[in-house]
């Protein structure tokens, strides 16, 4: 099988492989310093320091890749810094909408619960700080490898609905390798939120509408957490699958099919 601009199917599969394993030792690079440098306690500074050090290692693997192919990053999605942004804002209004509708429906009929244990101030500053980590060390570098460069370069051969599926596939494997599957309640979401943020890419045609996406709904999941102190909350369960997961996921993908209603989940898009 070949593309039109030469790429075999046996090319595209070492180079993806190639950077699914450097990825995966990123990963574990950066559990290796956490473990043995930083203490085991959650600290925002540490946190920081190593979503930094993620980001850079992934910039410098995905352009090594563009590199070698002699491409560029504006294949990985928009051209334009413009148009990433619009997309990177979309994606995250995509989520942050509808999860406060959903969060609003689950306090009004008592499915959740939240107490708020912080002040105010120092609330909405840890969510900042969170949000900017959280871009660094999760929704950033994992957007760029899976659904920027592998997203991009399996749908030189495969279609935009085989692309979805087998990117899942990976990132499921990938998230694997480095110790992310370690309950059953992960290996529920790990693979479906692969496949809701290849939905998000494959309709809007960029990987900044899954970043912004992705960045949302983990900074809002882990504010909430126990680690960090600031709530306590009752009806977790509920509150991430129907408000955070469910309504965004059914109407994010149905607002972009509107704006982009010209999409065809049976293209294949060659590297030019």
């Amino acid at each position: 099988m070949q593309s039109e601009n030469n790429f075999t199917l046996k090319a595209i599969a070492i180079r993806i492989i190639l950077v699914l394993m450097l990825g995966v030792i990123i990963w574990k690079f950066i559990a290796y310093l956490s473990d043995t440098f930083i203490a085991q306690e959650y600290d925002q500074l540490n946190h920081f320091i190593m979503a930094l050090i993620t980001t850079v290692l992934t910039l410098i693997l995905i352009q090594a890749a563009l590199k070698f192919d002699k491409t560029t990053w504006s294949q990985l999605g928009r051209p334009t810094v413009r148009k990433n942004f619009v997309s990177f804002i979309l994606g995250f209004f995509l989520w942050t909408l509808p999860a406060t509708i959903g969060l609003v429906i689950c306090l009004m009929l008592g499915w959740v619960e939240i107490d708020v244990q912080a002040d105010l101030n120092y609330l909405l500053l840890s969510i900042l700080i969170l949000f900017i980590t959280v871009f660094l060390i999760e929704a950033l570098p994992e957007e760029l490898i899976f659904r920027g460069y592998i997203y991009r370069y399996l749908n030189v051969l495969f279609p935009h609905w085989g692309t979805i599926i087998l990117q899942a596939i990976l990132f499921s494997l990938f998230a694997y390798f480095i110790g992310a599957m370690y309950s059953a309640e992960q290996l529920q979401f790990i693979p479906g939120f692969a496949i809701i943020l290849g939905v998000f890419r494959a309709i809007s045609g960029s990987v900044w509408a899954a970043i912004g996406f992705h960045v949302a709904i983990m900074t809002a999941t882990q504010i909430l957490g126990a680690s960090h102190g600031h709530f306590d909350v009752s009806g977790i369960f509920i509150l991430r699958f129907f408000a955070f997961i469910l309504l965004p996921s059914i109407i994010g993908a149905t607002v972009l099919s509107f704006i982009y209603p010209n999409h065809s989940w049976s293209k294949t898009e060659p590297l030019n």
